[in-house]
């Protein structure tokens, strides 16, 4: 039993076969990931290494030697140039374009752990880096205010707006900019440090030593068990004065003032750190500024986490907004600097008015040649069902719904009439040929007739677009969406015209 005889003997079956994909397809329309463009995984790695205060000389002997080492027999890699600078050391890696960079960013870290000990000390942690060319924050905040300070604002903008909106579902982190940061600074007085005999070396140990919580164990009773701890972080500026520098001995030290004590002082005294430096609270200073419409701002940027739908996202942070926006004092301005979801919306929608133009078009095309309206309102529903399959193949194939895939759609939408065109053509055909034998032998002859030259046909457009799938690079990766999009609706609307129209055709036939 052929396909189309199968569908017009069995027409329950068949409408409630359509009806799960459509309700399919609508699924699968809400849960696809809206994104501007694919995803790009650019096979490039880069390996950042800070080390403060070092020339390029010892950067390179230190540190990028012995990366390039450890990363060099990694499999699948291609090249590595590096790049040794005051400071700081990159390695750059790159590896084949099918190369699955997750395991090779896995493969990188775990060769540089084996080499850890043989860094500097002093150097921070190398840093493994993913290139993304479009890994940009889906959103950009201005929060300002014309009544509090840039430190007030900036501390306002951690306290409030970083740490809620990193609790969203979707969000991976924020970034904030401009506005000032408090710093204590210590103004050590040479001339101070030289009369008691303290070196600067010194009073940095005794400044990171006493700026500490330590655990101090547990204490036990019979049906608890506390946890005791040495609180030494510094609350206020006062108690940084009160650090012990060195122990002096005073009979010894340089100091007339020191010498002039009475003969009941002890003979060793503690030097403190505000004996030898003037310690006050001030603003770091500033490297970058930050302004929207003129005035003094900071700026919140916000990214998201891999494969999380950026139009939910960017909806769930306004969402937030504006709770916080209630809560807030008044002279609080929340401004939305960039939203990427509005792009992406723009040139979905732009899309989509695109294919439903061009499917209305078509059925025009239709009504003109067919000169009947019957008939091409029965070739027109192929396109909303064959866009909705494609839609629950899509997330089954995590493809997102992007300007490319779209497009794929769009394009699709005009080739996928052809198929039931000829089958409803053809079975017309058939019935007024021979009217006494019924509509159902009809239905069937037509559509198994051309069921050879339209499976050639479909294959022959498979046959062009199957191969982007292959291509490699930066081209194969953004067109490889559009390519499989065309694919799949070729496939599926060929389907559904040995199917759907056939039996739809015989019921029109019949009323």
């Amino acid at each position: 039993m052929s396909l189309p005889e199968a569908s017009i003997k069995r027409p329950i079956t068949t409408l409630m076969v359509y009806i799960g994909v459509f309700l399919f397809g609508v699924i699968s329309l809400n849960l696809l990931s809206q994104e501007l463009f694919p995803p790009i995984s650019y096979p490039q790695l880069s390996i950042v290494t800070p080390y403060e205060n070092a020339a390029p000389e010892e950067i390179e002997t230190l540190i990028t030697k012995p990366i390039e080492e450890a990363v060099g027999g990694i499999s699948g890699l291609r090249k590595v140039s590096s790049t040794s600078k005051e400071g700081l050391s990159v390695v750059v890696t790159e590896f084949g374009w099918d190369q699955n960079m997750d395991f090779a960013s896995l493969g990188i870290r775990e060769k540089i752990d084996l080499i850890k000990e043989r860094l500097p000390r002093d150097a921070q942690e190398p840093v493994v880096i993913k290139f993304n060319p479009f890994e940009l924050p889906v959103m950009s905040i201005s929060v300002s205010s014309s009544k509090r300070t840039p430190v007030q604002l900036r501390e306002l903008a951690r306290k409030w707006f970083k740490d809620e909106i990193e609790k969203i579902y979707g969000v991976a982190s924020t970034t904030i900019s401009g506005g000032t940061e408090e710093q204590i600074l210590v103004d050590v007085d040479q001339a101070k440090l030289r009369a008691a005999g303290v070196s600067i070396v010194e009073v940095s140990d005794a400044v990171g030593a006493a700026n500490l919580n330590y655990p101090g164990g547990t204490i036990k009773e019979s049906f608890y068990e506390y946890l005791v701890r040495t609180l030494g972080e510094f609350k206020h500026v006062d108690e940084v004065g009160q650090v012990p520098v060195r122990r002096e001995n005073i009979k010894e030290s340089k100091d007339p003032r020191i010498l002039q004590q009475t003969q009941n002082d002890p003979s060793n005294r503690l030097v403190l750190l505000k004996d030898v430096a003037d310690i006050e609270r001030t603003i770091k200073e500033r490297t970058s500024y930050s302004r929207y419409n003129l005035k003094e701002n900071v700026t919140i940027s916000i990214q998201k986490q891999a494969q999380s739908n950026t139009v939910q996202v960017v909806g769930a942070i306004k969402k937030k907004l504006k709770e916080l926006k209630a809560q807030l004092p008044e002279d609080i301005e929340i401004n939305i600097v960039s939203d990427q979801s509005k792009s992406i919306n723009n040139a979905l929608n732009g899309v989509r008015d695109s294919a439903i133009q061009g499917g209305f078009l078509a059925f025009l095309v239709l009504v003109i040649f067919l000169r009947d309206f019957k008939n091409s309102t029965l070739v027109v529903t192929i396109t909303p069902v064959t866009v909705l399959a494609t839609y629950t193949v899509m997330y089954f194939m995590h493809v997102s719904l992007n300007v490319i895939s779209l497009g794929g759609i769009a394009l699709g939408v005009g080739m996928l009439l052809d198929n039931a065109v000829v089958v409803i053509e053809n079975v017309y055909r058939k019935f007024r040929e021979n009217r006494e034998d019924g509509i159902q032998p009809a239905a069937v002859k037509g559509s198994e007739e051309v069921m050879a030259p339209m499976v050639a046909s479909t294959l022959t457009t498979v046959s062009v677009f199957l191969p982007i799938i292959f291509v490699t690079g930066i081209a194969g990766q953004l067109f490889k969406q559009l390519a499989l999009v065309v694919v799949v609706t070729q496939i599926i609307s060929a389907v559904i015209a040995f199917t759907l129209p056939s039996t739809m055709t015989e019921g029109a036939l019949a009323i």
